[in-house]
């Protein structure tokens, strides 16, 4: 069985900087699915938009153990719109 160890702070700052990046993305694809007009094509840039999110909460997760939304006390639930995950 491997052991886990403590991630190096080299690797926390590099899961950090692919948060951002990712984060940069959503944001991005967020606007372009606002702005086409194309339906299908708007669709596929808000799917994309989703895509970035799961990975930045992914990534931030490896990086500091909790997602941004859980620091600032917003878990799954509230980030689901109240719903909650079984």
């Amino acid at each position: 069985m491997r052991e886990i160890k403590e991630k190096e702070p080299r690797e926390t700052e590099l899961l950090e900087t692919l948060a951002s990046l990712e984060d940069l993305a959503e944001k991005k694809t967020k606007i372009y699915s606002r702005l086409l007009t194309e339906t299908s094509l708007a669709q596929d840039m808000e799917t994309l938009s989703a895509r970035h999110a799961a990975r930045k909460q992914l990534l931030e997760k490896l990086a500091f153990g909790k997602t941004e939304k859980e620091k600032n006390g917003q878990g799954m639930s509230a980030a689901n719109g109240g719903k909650k995950e079984k």
